[in-house]
This record gives C-alpha cells, structure tokens and sequence, in this order.
C-alpha cells in the first residue's frame, strides 16, 4: 500500500524501489507516443536506477549523521523510511534543483554513457509543475569543474508555478493556533486585513511553496482555486491595484507587479510562467470588509522588482527558510541554520513580518510585538513546525527556562509544541518559571509564545517577583507593556512589600513608572513594608526626573516610613539638593522628625551633606533643636567637617541677634499625634500661647465602646455585590442601596450630590465579589489628607489642611466613643456629642470627648466647607452609621476646615459663648445673640443627622 506523507505542504509517497518502479513505468507510458523503446533497456535503466538510488541514499545517511554529532539534545532513532523523507524534502525545492527522482535518474544516465538520452524527463505528477528537460544540461563529472557545476544547475533552473488549486492534509497545530478561523490576508492597495469568518473545511492550502499553509473560510477556498491569490506574497488580490495576467479569456491570475517571478533578468507570471509583460495592471473598488479585521500596513504600490513588496522567506528547501535578518539581543545563535543568500533581510518589510504572525496566531498582535528585526521571526519559525520535518528531540522541562532566558525562540517553540509545560519552576533558580526568564531578558517573541501556550502571567517565584516585576525592573518597557495588556496585576507584592512601581522608581526607569501611573491600576502612594513608596526610593536614589513626575501626579511627600522618615529626610541623607528644593517649594515640613527625634537639618549635617544643609538653613531650619539624644544638628557633625563650620555660623549668628524661637514662632508640639495610625501623620504645631498638647485624650482612628453594643456584624445578614468590574455599572446592588453610586473615580462625591438632605451611602463591603479597589469604597480606606492640629487665637484648636482639596473630596470621619442617649444624658461635658440618628427611640451618640480623632477639633462655621453624611461599610445596621465629612467647595492649603453645629447647639450654647467663625453672615456671634434674645421662637432645625447632639435633660449644678 503506498503511504503518503505531508512533505514541504505536498502529499509526496514513501521512497520505496516498487514506487520508483511504478514512476518509470507510468512516465514510459506517456513518452510511448512519440518513442518506442525495447522493454529490456527499459529494465537495464530501472536496475541502474535503484543501484543509484541506494548510492544517494548512503550519502544522504551519512550526511545526517554528520548532522546529529552537533545536536545538544538527545535524539530518538529515525527509522530509514523517515531519513529518506527528510533527505527528499531538504532537496525539493523548484528554484534550486530538480526533485530527486529526476536527480538519480540523471545519475543513472550518466553512469551509462553508452545509452545517449534523447526523451524528455517524466513530467511531475502535480498539474501545475513543468521542469526544463535535463538533456538540455550538460553534466561530466571527470572534465567539469566545481564551477561549471554550479553554472550548469543554474541552467536547470525554471519558473516555479503556483499550486493554487493543489489541497494538503489537515494540521492540527496551525489550525490551533489560526483558532479555527481563515488565515487569509487581503492586500488592498498597502492595506492588509485579516478575515474572520469560520472554517468548515480542515485541508489547507497555498498559492506556491514560498507561502506558508493556510487553512481558509470556503469563500477563500473559492477565490484560491480561481488563482486570485498572489504566490509571491500569500496575499489575496480581490480589491486594489495588481496585475492580472490572462492566458485564456475564461482565465486569470492575479499578483502584485513587485511579486513576479525572475529568470535571467525577465519577469514572469508567477502563476502560469507566461511573461508578465502580457499581463494588465487591473484597479478594483474595496468590497465590503466587515468580516473582515485591519492587520498592518505592508509596502504595497509600484515598487521595483528588485525589492519584492511584503514578501518573507518561508520556504523550506535545506537551510533557506529562515532570512538573515539582525537579532535585536545582539548575540548568535549558534543552532540557527545558516543564512540563505536567496532573499535579502532588507526586502522583508517589518510591517509583513507582524502581518504574517496575526495571522498565524489568529489574534492581533500588540503594535510592540516586534520592535526591531529579530533575526527570528515568529512567522518563520510557526511554518517550519508544519513544513520542516526534524527529528524528534528529547528535552528536559529545565531546557525550556534556559533557551527561554538565552532568548532561543527557535527552541522554545519546538519544545512548547512538543508538550512541555510553560509554568515548569526552576528549583536552582528560586522557582523561577520560563516567563520569569523571558521578562527579564526582554525577549517580547518569546513572552508571547510562552502566554499562548499557557503561562500564567502572574505566577511568582520564592521572593514573590512575577514576570512583569522582572520587565519593570530591568526596564523592558514593550515587555512591561505586553504583559499589562494580556492582563497582569500591576499591584502584585513580592516578600519585601515591593510593586512594579517602586522597582522602576528604584531603578530610575521613567518610561514604565509613567506608564503604570497612566494606566491606573496602581497607587502612587502605595508602601512596601518598610513603608516606603515610589516618592522615597526615588528621592534616596536621586532620579529627579521621576521625582518631578510623581509629584506633577499627586505623590504624597508627607507620609512616614517605619521610622516616622519623610521624603526630604531621604533628600538630605542623599545629599540631593535639587530634590529638596522640589520637596521644600511643595511644602514638605522642616520640622518633621523622626522617632529618633532627627529633623532633615541633622541628617544632612551627620552625613555632610553641605549644600543640604545651606538650603534648610536658609529655608529657616532650626539649628537649635534637639533630638532624642539630645543632640542639636551641629552636634551631629564632625568638628572638622565643612557643614559644622556652617551649623556653628549659623548657631552664632542667631545667638547674637537674640533671635530664639520665641512665643510668637510657631512651636511643633507633636509630630503626629496619630501616633501612626492614620496614613498620613497628622502634626500638632502653637504659635499663639504656651498651651500643651492635650493629655487627657487617646486617639483613635475607628470607633470603640465602652459598654456592651448590640453591632449586627453578621455577615450572612449584608446585602453584597458580584461585581466584577469597578462597580461602576446601575447593576451593582451596594449602588442601588445608596439610589446610585455616588461616587466618581478619584473618590469624589458626584457634583448632583444632595448636601441639604444627603441620603445614606452603601459603600461595598467584606461580602462583595468586586475588588477592593473598586471605586465604591471611600470612606473605609481611611484619613488621606494632609491635616494639621494648630492653636487658635479664639477658638482653642482647630483644624486646618496642608493640601488643597477639591469639592466633594471625603476629608475624616467623626470617631469616638459609641454610646446610648441614656448614657448622654448623665455625662456633664457634652460638647463632643455627635447624634447617630433623628429617631425618637433608640439614640446613639458618638461622644470624643476622651476618644477620638482630628476631627474632634473641627470648629463650628457658619459658612462651613465641609458637611457631614451617614456611610455604612463593614456592616449594615442602620442604627450605626458612619459620619463622614466631605469638602462642600474647593479648599485652599492653609484654610481651616469646620462644620455647621446647628441651630440645636445653639440653643444651648448661647447662654455660654457666641460664634467666634468671623463671618459676614455669621448668626450666632455676639451682635447676632443678643438681637435673637428678643425672639425667642425656635427656628426650623436642620437635619440632626449632620449636627453634633448636645441635648441634656441634666444642667450644670
């Protein structure tokens, strides 16, 4: 039985001696008209023909395994019947030689000198496949050079012709990766699209050998049969500008002008091998392309013929079929074949190259897939899976990590194809996986294979890195952006607390820490676990570039480390002058200390850093203060060093004009009287009077109880959400809790919110499906703003903001103690009561009168900037709510912030102390009460649930 097998995109049958029996036998048939033969020379020829045929045979054994001794992999026996197969593809191709068959049978007539051939070499099976007759060449081995060899094979050669209308068996691995969808191309005047629609037949097809197979939707199956597709480029010629050439009038081939074939300085039809001077150069309109998606752009139009437009070496005859085109890592790779000198590297447009591999992959391929000119290209080595023949090779999963980390793209598909898995972990390598190795390296091609075969983007190593952490790191911007854009997190963490963004800030990497902001899917202030961000690893490392960018993004340059350090802490230990006059012009504080009581004065002065010192000096830094130790910052420095002479200058210069800190310079009372459990510190600063800080009060940043309350935090009890996306969308049930969500993506209340009569906010919870990052969730992530406790000259303490803060923005919560109404009542100071609702039964209050937050120092304004609103979050009792204070208006820097008490505190107040807010509009100051005195019919209360519940049935005694 003969058994026929896929060879170069041909059905070729088993090199047997019966099969070239049947040749000769069927070629004599069809010469019997024109020549009659004796049987017995025809048997003398088939005798020397299989003795010549064995001689090949042996040559081409011994060739392999000269091939073999370089192969580094192990490699599995070849039967005889698969050595002659690949020797019989490495020696098809129609430019170069004639096919072997007619190769031996020249050998045999040569060998017999006796019998003068004077009959046409068989013709080939296929239709569409005519060779020159070989008694046109003239072959003597003894008087021959080397050569005249040469010359004489040049002679041999003729016009391949397409094979439009030949079918090859199906392939499972392309028709994989095309997805079961047409891989054909449309070139439309420089413009190539891919189809779309589905395949119903698995056989594929192609216009010549120098194209890659194609699996096709029946309506290109019809128009490759009418030859409507270019042989030279692979591309359909259905709209446009082409040639078309007519050998009959019911027929025609289309090509591009640049794609025609050449033969001794002649043009040809690549289809039929008429000349293509007879052929007409046809314009057709674009037809409807819905179906249809863009690929790339290729270099269509008239060009030269000696520059084939959009054409790339795919064939797969010996060593030509991959072109010599430069590799972007620099390096050689010495497993490559050597470079065919058929097809220059500059005749392969880029643009065909990514073209070619869309519509291999059957997706489209990110515009930075291929940057450069990667000596191999993916299109190449996809077709040499199905059309190259190799022997099989036994590799170990661990080889897949190092071709991966060599960038051995080759290699790495061959064994992905071959089964082996793509998520493997190096155990010598900290359980690193390919994808690791391929991120670092910057190798895009192969990431790429890596992720269609199955490589999970975000899988970690021992120390937690993922591949896109290795792309950020080592500044692989196209990598970095291909893995964001299949889908990897960005906010990923590895042991040490580190993202994406604060390894490129380290590493200076502008590029990728722009573009993880701009994506958004990251925090600028996000800390490791030293409680460092993107600001301070680029301020110690000084990338000032990155640190002008994070702060034109709204970096927080406020917010501590571990040890309570700030940015320009790590400016003045760096020494970076430049970046402490950025930090200081954005109000950065020179008073903030550390927990070890040092200012950046003395840490620029312990590490001599003297410029540093020279700018916080003439910024007014504080030459006298002391640290923990009790050391001023020219203690801190060596008595020889040039910053000590400039602190003691300093030190002398204020001693004689007498110009200590006195009452009326404002005093740092505190750091952060948050004791670190806000996310930004909050600062206790006087400059009015020698008040203390408050020590009869303990901060806290939740609410607490004293007493036993009845919290339903069950959380079988919440309503959830199964958002997936940023909950968003009408559907999201939380949203439709709070009527809507009223909240924008930077976390501001809508500008259609109602602050008269504010309804209840329902922000996502522990129960929802959607990420904690969603956009409904405001309140729960705390105190983010930059708020300072300073004295007052009227009022006691106040509050006021270090950052400007736009409408609608939420600034602090109302924390304190959760208490009855009964209890309320019995307690005598009641100026810190906050009531949770207006029901008659069942009151709670909120009392900070010895617990709670900054805001308990919030004054009351008659034309206040911020106003209150009940928020539930972790639970969803309604007797509990949260109250959250939002800007009612744009807030500068430095503007105190307060709050409308209402008329109800009022009532009671009055009788104690007017308003001291300084309005024009002011109703409760001194001038206002004492006209109010003669009415006394209460006015209409505003909604208690905004206002502070002073109401006690018990007087002063």
């Amino acid at each position: 039985i003969k058994e026929m097998v896929n060879i170069n995109g041909e059905k070729v049958g088993n090199a047997s001696e019966e099969e070239e029996w049947e040749d000769v036998e069927s070629s004599e048939e069809e010469r019997q008209r024109r020549v009659t033969e004796p049987a017995t020379a025809l048997q003398e020829t088939s005798g020397s023909t299989d003795q010549a045929k064995d001689e090949q045979e042996s040559y081409d054994s011994e060739e392999d395994e000269g091939e073999e001794e370089g192969t580094e992999s192990d490699l599995s026996s070849e039967s005889s019947l698969k050595k002659k197969l690949k020797n019989k593809t490495k020696a098809d191709s129609a430019w170069l030689r004639p096919p072997r068959k007619r190769k031996r049978r020249t050998i045999h007539k040569e060998s017999e000198p006796d019998v003068q051939p004077h009959t046409s070499a068989p013709a080939d099976e296929e239709p569409h496949t005519h060779v020159l007759p070989l008694e046109s060449v003239s072959i003597d081995r003894t008087s021959q050079s080397k050569d005249s060899s040469v010359s004489a094979m040049e002679d041999s050669q003729e016009l391949p012709l397409c094979s439009c209308r030949m079918e090859t068996p199906k392939s499972r691995e392309i028709l994989i990766l095309a997805d079961r969808k047409c891989m054909a191309t449309e070139s439309v005047d420089g413009q190539l699209t891919r189809c779309q629609s589905a395949v119903l037949k698995h056989e594929m097809m192609r216009p010549s050998n120098s194209v890659q197979l194609l699996v096709l939707c029946e309506d290109h199956r019809s128009g490759m049969v009418k030859h409507q597709c270019c042989p030279g480029c692979g591309f359909f010629c259905r709209a446009g500008t082409f040639m078309e050439c007519q050998p009959d009038f019911s027929i025609s081939h289309r090509f591009h002008r640049a794609c025609a074939s050449m033969l001794k300085g002649q043009s040809f039809c690549p289809h039929c091998g008429d000349e293509a001077s007879k052929a007409k150069e046809v314009t057709i309109a674009k037809a409807d392309t819905t179906s249809t998606v863009p690929v790339a752009a290729a270099a269509h139009g008239p060009a030269t013929l000696g520059a084939p437009e959009g054409r790339a070496d795919t064939t797969t005859g010996s060593s030509s079929y991959l072109a010599p085109v430069a590799e972007v890592s620099g390096r050689a790779d010495s497993s490559l074949p050597i470079p065919s000198s058929g097809l220059d590297a500059s005749a392969v447009p880029g643009s065909f190259r990514n073209a070619a591999l869309q519509a291999v992959m059957g997706t489209p391929a990110p515009p930075t897939l291929l940057p450069g000119t990667p000596r191999e290209t993916l299109e190449s080595i996809l077709v040499a899976l199905d059309t190259e023949k190799p022997k099989k090779l036994r590799f170990h999963p661990k080889q897949l990590y190092l071709s991966a980390k060599s960038g051995e793209l080759k290699r790495v598909v061959h064994m992905l194809v071959d089964g082996i898995d793509p998520n493997f972990k190096m155990e010598s390598q900290s359980k690193r996986t390919p994808l690791h190795a391929a991120a670092e390296g910057g190798y895009i091609d192969i990431c790429h294979m890596l992720v269609q075969a199955g490589a999970n983007l975000d899988i970690c190593d021992e120390d937690q890195r993922t591949p896109l952490m290795e792309a950020c790191e080592n500044n692989h911007m196209e990598v970095a952006l291909y893995l964001l854009r299949a889908g990897a997190s960005a906010t990923h963490k590895d042991v040490e607390g580190f993202t994406c963004l604060h390894l490129a800030a380290k590493s200076g990497h502008y590029k990728v820490v722009e573009h993880l902001l701009t994506t958004g899917l990251i925090d600028i202030n996000c800390q490791d676990d030293g409680g460092w961000t993107a600001m301070i690893w680029a301020t110690e490392y000084k990338h000032v570039d990155q640190v002008k960018l994070l702060l034109s993004r709204g970096a927080d340059i406020s917010i501590r480390d571990k040890e309570e350090n700030i940015c320009l802490h790590w400016a003045a230990f760096s020494g970076s002058v430049e970046i402490s006059e950025l930090l200081l012009n954005a109000h950065c504080s020179l008073r903030a200390v550390n927990v070890h009581g040092d200012s950046p004065l003395h840490i620029a002065a312990r590490e001599n850093r003297l410029d540093c010192v020279k700018l916080f000096l003439s910024r007014g830094a504080d030459v006298f203060l002391k640290n923990h130790e009790g050391e001023t910052p020219p203690d801190c420095c060596s008595h020889n060093s040039r910053a000590w002479a400039v602190l003691q200058a300093n030190k002398k210069d204020r001693d004689a004009k007498n110009i200590k800190l006195s009452l009326s310079e404002e005093k740092l009372l505190h750091s952060d009287v948050s004791l670190g459990q806000e996310q930004v510190p909050v600062p206790c600063v006087n400059s009015v009077d020698s008040e203390p800080y408050l020590e009869d009060f303990k901060y806290i940043s939740e609410n607490c109880v004293t007493s036993p309350m009845n919290i339903d935090r069950n959380i079988t009890h919440l309503q959830y959400c199964v958002c997936k996306e940023d909950c968003s969308a009408s559907i999201c049930m939380c949203g439709q809790l709070s009527l809507r969500c009223w909240y924008d993506k930077s976390g501001c209340l809508l500008p259609e919110f109602c602050r008269e009569e504010p309804p209840l906010i329902f922000e996502c919870n522990h129960a929802c499906s959607c990420w904690r990052t969603c956009k409904n969730r405001v309140v729960q992530n705390g105190l983010r703003t930059r708020l300072q406790l300073f004295r007052t000259s009227k009022k006691g303490w106040g509050v006021r903001t270090l950052q400007d803060i736009p409408q609608g923005t939420f600034v602090c919560e109302y924390v304190g103690e959760i208490i009855t109404e009964s209890e309320a009542e019995l307690r005598q100071n009641d100026a810190y009561l906050f009531s949770l609702d207006d029901k008659p039964e069942d009151l709670y209050c909120i009392d900070a009168r010895y617990y709670g937050n900054i805001s308990r120092f919030l004054n009351h304004m008659c034309e206040p900037n911020l106003f209150a609103c009940r928020v539930f979050t972790t639970h969803q009792d309604l007797r509990f709510p949260h109250i959250a204070f939002f800007a009612s208006e744009n807030i500068k820097a430095g503007e105190e912030l307060g709050f409308n008490y209402g008329d109800h505190f009022w009532e009671v107040k009055s009788k104690l102390f007017s308003c001291e807010c300084g309005s024009s509009r002011c109703k409760y100051s001194s001038a206002a009460l004492a006209s109010l005195q003669a009415d006394s019919t209460p006015e209409d209360r505003q909604q208690p649930s905004a206002l502070p519940d002073t109401s006690s049935s018990n007087s002063p005694s």
